[in-house]
């Protein structure tokens, strides 16, 4: 049996436009993959009729990493995903493909540091990973960023020679690591780590996690004394 679940979520990068994508995995039957594909093909065309319309994207199954195939299908608005997840047309066309879709739900999330590490589960559901593990990760992520920008950019090029003020040189700062938390970062990161912010871990999981965590923040709190050390010196 084929599953299939959609997550909805704010996509800004879609076509250059602020835009609402959907994620459909599916995971496809044994020797069907080039009747999904023709399927997909057939969405795709139907798609591009309606409104709003910015992009269809198939990546297929990884091996040794993802099973599941996964479509991205971009609107500029979230009305006019909505007006197509709600249609006729796509309603037929998933009668149509029935083998490949037998159970479908549509979960709508906000954008927020979760939206890199949400899955949708057996069910279709959209698993949510603890606040706690995600913001762990976050600090585990921004420590680093901070003090290196600070040792090597804002105190040498900004805080001394060029005297900007500190209020400004923060901003800048603060404006560089979000940027770079938001699109490289942190995707990076939450992909790293799905096998730890997966809901209902074994307990050896979990310690794996909790363990990598504090290596890598002794070492950045260890190479941040270091450096501090050099300035001391």
């Amino acid at each position: 049996m084929a599953h299939d679940s959609v997550a909805v979520y704010r996509d800004e990068a879609a076509s250059g436009n602020n835009g609402f994508s959907a994620i459909v995995t599916a995971a496809v039957p044994q020797g069907l993959d080039d009747e999904y594909v023709a399927w997909q093909k057939k969405i795709s065309d139907t798609e591009a009729g309606f409104t709003g319309f910015l992009g269809h994207r198939v990546q297929r199954p990884v091996a040794g990493a993802r099973h599941e195939w996964v479509v991205v299908v971009s609107f500029d608005t979230e009305a006019h995903l909505s007006a197509w997840l709600d249609s006729s047309e796509r309603a037929a066309l998933l009668a149509e493909g029935e083998r490949f879709n037998r159970q479908l739900e549509v979960t709508k999330t906000s954008f927020g540091f979760d939206f890199w590490s949400q899955r949708p589960d057996a069910a279709g559901t959209a698993a949510r990973a603890s606040v706690g593990k995600q913001n762990l990760l976050v600090l585990m992520a921004l420590y680093p960023i901070v003090f290196l920008w600070g040792y090597f950019v804002s105190t040498p090029l900004l805080d001394g020679p060029r005297e900007i003020p500190f209020w400004l040189s923060l901003f800048v700062g603060n404006l560089v690591s979000t940027q770079l938390l938001g699109w490289w970062v942190m995707p990076w990161v939450f992909k790293r780590f799905d096998w730890w912010l997966k809901p209902r871990q074994g307990a050896r999981t979990q310690l794996l996690g909790f363990t990598i965590l504090a290596v890598v923040y002794a070492a950045s709190m260890a190479l941040y004394a270091w450096l501090l050390s050099l300035v001391a010196a």
